[in-house]
């Protein structure tokens, strides 16, 4: 970076500091402060010492460093949370103890002031009062989270009479800020761990925070919860069990959302629905249809399933809430993701592998008959137990486990809708414990299966695409023969090499020559204002001599000033 781009910096390197050495602290105290010593993050920890960095605090000391990670997540704060929620579906390349660790992460934090929420909802509304929409707004929130919390309202109808019962979903004080600030300093720090730390790099830290930044930004505007919320009631019309949230987009922006009241109870309160003669096999078997429904039919599902967003009406509906995380695929994903989990139910190892091989998921160096005999181990073992004892969410994390630990790459949708079924699952079992979720699912998925690979639409589709291929590259090859020939022919094609560390070691290199230029350019003012001090003393006073040392003085301070200042933030030369 030249010296120029490096100043232009300065003021948001001064702005995020602060923060960094925060999440430096809070690192160190959780021990991890080592991994940020071989990072050569431990420059940015301030007062604190590389010893101070590499002690954990003493009452975090005995715990696992599982835990150590959900704690220190937690203690800083809202990006970071959604962070180890993110990570906790990324099974593919994280340990199954951290993931099942980073599924306890605590989302319930203290609420803001109503103040921020009055100033957040008639800012959103066109600067109309609060008072001019809402008939009524609880002060006391529902419920407090890292991203937003939720209060009780009710609608001022034209009359001037109360209306409808709603919620406010309101975002929390300065969060952009707070989310920008978090993600600059992610970056750094994957990017200094992706250079220095040679284990971290298969797990490609820049491109997940660069994934994660995508998907935080995209989650913390309300009008895209509003969006999914009426794609999936289009795509549910025909379901009378399901009832989704009236949403008001008009009375709605982007860091608050005016929807309708829920007045249910959570799926889990068994004594509600008792009390109501709701079946709670019913509601076992409907859920677990929408949830398979929504992936496998319309290729759209909900991404952060939990029992909480999970209500019931008093008529035995069910009510989804909470859509801002979102997991979509393609009619083609739609397939490959059927045929894996059909080779799951079916028992079939040898088509799961060449599900993989098929996908590109599986490198040359893996050894495909090793792994495909540890998975037929796992579903033989499944295979001699009735329905009933059977876990799909364990069957299919210890297949996950499995593959994983022969590199192979599952695509992140996999693990997203992996979670969502052993969610739902986990509702249905512990709503209805004689449910069988293999029962419900086998012959559902093998008849979706058979009939995506029968329907004349799929073939004459790949059929399209093939053809499509070849008419592309049978225009384009002969030319591109030529022009290879020809190149040979006048001895211009040439073997270019790629070294991935190439373009970081020159930009080291081009940094540490900006600061020896800076650095002789002031030592040369510096020597010059020497040279002229003696003849400026000897001479009228305030003459020319003198304005021209004063000129060479603070150009040596200034440049001498930002060589230093470069030097502190690498500590190379």
């Amino acid at each position: 970076m030249s010296t120029i781009a490096q100043l232009l910096r300065l003021p948001q390197y001064a702005r995020n500091l602060a923060r960094l050495r925060h999440v430096t602290s809070v690192v160190a105290r959780h021990g991890f402060g080592h991994v940020f010593m071989r990072a050569g993050l431990d420059k940015y920890a301030g007062v604190f010492s590389r010893t101070a960095l590499s002690e954990a605090d003493d009452g975090l000391a005995n715990l696992t460093w599982e835990h150590r990670v959900r704690l220190c997540c937690e203690a800083l704060g809202p990006t970071f949370v959604k962070l180890g929620q993110v990570a906790a579906t990324r099974a593919d390349i994280l340990p199954m103890s951290l993931i099942q660790e980073l599924r306890k992460l605590q989302d319930d934090v203290p609420p803001f002031p109503f103040e921020h929420v009055r100033q957040v909802v008639e800012d959103g509304l066109g600067n109309r009062r609060l008072e001019d929409v809402y008939a009524e707004v609880t002060p006391t929130p529902l419920a407090a989270a890292s991203i937003a919390q939720v209060h009780r309202a009710r609608l001022r109808n034209e009359d001037g009479s109360p209306g409808a019962e709603v919620v406010l979903k309101v975002q929390r004080p300065q969060l952009d800020r707070i989310i920008r600030t978090d993600l600059d300093l992610l970056h750094v720090i994957a990017s200094a761990l992706e250079e220095r730390v040679p284990e971290t790099r298969p797990f490609r830290p820049v491109a997940a925070i660069e994934e994660f930044a995508r998907g935080l930004k995209r989650e913390t505007d309300f009008r895209n919860e509003i969006e999914s919320i009426e794609r999936f009631r289009r795509n549910f019309a025909h379901q009378l069990g399901l009832h989704l949230p009236v949403t008001y987009p008009a009375l709605s922006s982007r860091r608050h959302i005016t929807m309708e009241f829920i007045d249910g109870c959570k799926v889990s309160d068994k004594a509600r629905l008792a009390q109501w003669g709701v079946q709670n096999e019913h509601i076992a078997k409907l859920g677990t249809r929408i949830v398979i429904e929504s992936i496998f039919v319309y290729g759209f599902f909900h991404a952060d399933p939990h029992p909480g967003n999970f209500f019931i009406l008093p008529d035995g509906r069910i009510a989804l809430i909470d859509f801002g995380m979102m997991g979509a695929v393609d009619r083609d994903t739609i397939d490959d993701l059927l045929a894996f989990l059909v080779a799951l139910l079916l028992n079939d190892p040898e088509m799961l592998v060449t599900q993989f091989i098929d996908l590109g998921l599986v490198e040359d160096s893996v050894n495909v008959r090793a792994m495909q005999g540890e998975i037929a181990e796992i579903m033989a073992r499944y295979n001699g137990r009735s329905l009933a004892q059977i876990d799909i969410g364990t069957f299919i994390g210890e297949v996950f486990e499995t593959v994983v630990r022969y590199h192979v790459r599952l695509p992140v949708e996999l693990i997203l809708i992996g979670k969502s079924i052993s969610t739902m699952e986990g509702i249905a079992q512990d709503l209805y414990p004689q449910f069988n979720p293999l029962e419900e699912l086998r012959p559902y998925l093998v008849e979706l299966y058979l009939k995506r690979m029968l329907d004349p639409k799929t073939y004459s589709r790949q059929m399209y695409r093939v053809l499509h291929d070849w008419w592309g590259l049978s225009r384009v090859l002969p030319g591109e023969i030529r022009g290879v020939l020809r190149r040979i022919k006048n001895g211009e094609l040439t073997l270019n090499l790629h070294d991935e560390g190439a373009n970081q070691r020159a930009r080291r290199h081009e940094r540490s020559i900006n600061r020896v230029l800076v650095s002789t350019y002031s030592l040369a003012a510096w020597a010059l204002f020497t040279v002229v001090l003696l003849p400026a003393l000897r001479g009228p006073k305030w003459g020319p001599l003198w304005w021209y040392a004063g000129i060479l003085a603070a150009q040596g301070l200034f440049t001498g000033g930002l060589a230093l200042v470069s030097w502190l933030r690498s500590r190379e030369i």
